[in-house]
């Protein structure tokens, strides 16, 4: 393994049977053996989380499946991974986000870190108040997943305002690799666009964990300073999701 690829990921999906891609614990496995591979120090687990269901139904659900992946995992060779899994929570946004009672249980372990999925489709003024509205009145830090895949939706100048605002943006790794977005990928990083960097693992084919693929395209690109860092935040809100 390589040092110099060492790295959190604070953004995936490998809990069993939660999210589309990850169906079972052998999947998990098979990620949790990838991440490995590639050096990584910690990891979040975020399953995604709709409104249709309660949050502590949600809840339940998501310590089942942790268990029943953490009981494979303690009789595997990677039973050290275990220590690096904190439970976090994808969340997507809904209108009456802003009164979920239960909101800093959905955040990143034991951190005021929201993360937050925004709609795909054209955003309104009102979306925007309410992420303000969560970190006014709600306490939370908000990130923003993969703020990359919302362009396509005709948000450009909600965009810009978000952008704004006192908000953490996250990319995919995916976009750094995808054919065809890597120019606008370069872009947003180098007008320090992006704070964090993650994979958004589904899977081991269907957005695998594919940090170290990533990191080299950096590298070779010449944002090596910038991939550090993210690489840092992503420390940093790991740590202090820890806390």
């Amino acid at each position: 393994m390589d040092n110099d690829n060492r790295y959190y990921d604070i953004h995936t999906h490998f809990l069993p049977s939660m999210d589309l891609g990850c169906d079972n614990t052998d999947v998990s496995m098979q990620m949790i053996k990838m991440m490995r591979d590639q050096s990584c120090e910690g990891v979040i687990a975020t399953p995604h989380f709709y409104p249709t269901e309660t949050v502590d139904t949600y809840l339940r659900r998501r310590a089942d499946k942790y268990n029943q992946l953490r009981e494979v995992l303690l009789d595997s060779e990677y039973a050290d991974f275990e220590d690096k899994i904190i439970l976090g929570t994808e969340v997507a946004y809904h209108h009456s986000i802003v009164f979920e009672t239960d909101i800093m249980n959905l955040c990143l372990g034991e951190s005021n870190y929201l993360l937050l999925e925004m709609p795909f489709a054209r955003w309104t003024d009102e979306v925007l108040e309410d992420v303000d509205r969560l970190m006014k009145y709600r306490g939370v830090r908000v990130i923003i997943a993969h703020l990359e895949r919302f362009y396509e939706y005709g948000n450009k100048k909600r965009i810009e305002k978000l952008l704004d605002k006192d908000v953490s943006i996250q990319m995919n790794t995916a976009h750094l690799l995808k054919f065809g977005a890597f120019h606008h990928a370069h872009k947003m990083i180098k007008e320090q666009r992006v704070d964090i960097l993650s994979t958004d693992c589904h899977g081991t084919f269907f957005y695998p964990p594919n940090m170290t693929t990533a990191l080299e395209k950096m590298r070779k690109a010449g944002l090596e300073e910038d991939m550090t860092r993210m690489l840092k935040n992503n420390a940093a809100i790991y740590k202090m999701s820890q806390e």
